[in-house]
């Protein structure tokens, strides 16, 4: 629709809709257009002909969507010097990925490929402090960032990869300054292409 008002200038007819996504009947056509209302992405007037008004995406209350800072990249690999790079914001649906606070970190390397982590995936991240065994992290090591699965030995920190040609990280403690910066609650893949946020 939004296509068809900028090409036109005006809101497609039901014969138009219809005809553009190859279905059959008027009355199917009305019936999505009903659910896009519902849900408060057009406003229509029953009193006029094609006016059909974009409100754009549903109020976040109603709908559950939250904005999530893109918030730059993690190694998947040697940890690298962690800077905050907000890069933008996307929307997610809360209740699909419940994660209010969280962040989103690209991925680079290829050390967690066996947890279906691979170069260039999008990493949700929950913000926590602490971690239980077998909880994939990111973890900041002195100012450097990497994402790793997360275990605790005695009296150190094992940061293990998912990839048998990599080794784990031990850190003892004394060794070297650890922090968990949050769990990987999910993963966004881009199936086809790359696109860049």
């Amino acid at each position: 629709m939004k296509t068809f008002f900028a090409e036109r200038g005006y809101a497609p007819s039901l014969r138009e809709i219809c005809a553009f996504f190859g279905i059959k009947s008027p009355k199917n056509a009305t019936k999505h257009l009903d659910a896009l209302e519902r849900k408060g992405y057009i406003r229509r007037s029953a009193a006029i002909s094609r006016a059909i008004e974009i409100v754009g995406a549903p109020a976040a209350a109603a709908t559950g969507a939250c904005a999530i800072p893109i918030a730059g990249t993690v190694r998947a690999g040697a940890p690298h010097l962690a800077i905050e790079d907000i890069r933008g914001h996307v929307t997610l649906d809360s209740d699909f990925f419940p994660c209010r606070d969280g962040f989103l970190l690209k991925a680079e390397g290829e050390s967690m490929t066996g947890a279906g982590i691979a170069d260039g995936d999008y990493l949700l991240v929950r913000p926590e402090r602490d971690a239980g065994n077998g909880d994939i992290v990111v973890a900041l090591l002195d100012s450097e960032a990497t994402v790793k699965r997360f275990s605790k030995r005695g009296d150190a920190v094992v940061l293990t990869p998912e990839n048998p040609a990599m080794e784990p990280l031990v850190i003892r403690e004394g060794e070297r300054e650890v922090a968990i910066i949050g769990k990987v609650v999910a993963v966004i893949k881009q199936l086809e292409g790359k696109r860049e946020w």
